[in-house]
């Protein structure tokens, strides 16, 4: 379990840098961002309240487009950026935990809890 999640920020760093490469169709980069702000939004296939359960459908998006856009995305440059996201996981992690840090306050600010 623990190599799946040191695992999980590389590959999720990876996807990204792949979707603002040049190299890489347009297509795949409106997948990328359209499944970004899938999981940014708050309303969900399966609501997450339900812990676990309410992951399944976030997970399951998130399997199917990196495998999509590893497929369509020469090997060449998702090697190159795949190195680059391994170097610069725990800063890809570090900026990922506050980016959400921040969602959650402006989330809270705004339905009046802060």
């Amino acid at each position: 379990m623990t190599r799946l999640r040191l695992g999980v920020v590389p590959e999720a760093y990876t996807l990204v840098r792949v979707a603002f490469d040049e190299r890489t169709p347009r297509r795949v980069t409106a997948l990328v961002l359209a499944l970004v702000a899938y999981l940014l939004v708050p309303v969900d296939l399966i609501p997450d309240v339900a812990l676990g359960v309410g992951w399944l459908d976030d997970l399951a998006l998130g399997v199917a487009v990196h495998r999509l856009v590893l497929g369509r995305v020469p090997e060449t440059v998702v090697a190159e950026h795949r190195a680059a996201a391994r170097e610069h996981a725990f800063a890809a992690g570090a900026v990922a935990l506050g980016a959400l840090l921040a969602v959650g306050v402006l989330a809270a600010w705004s339905l009046g809890f802060v």
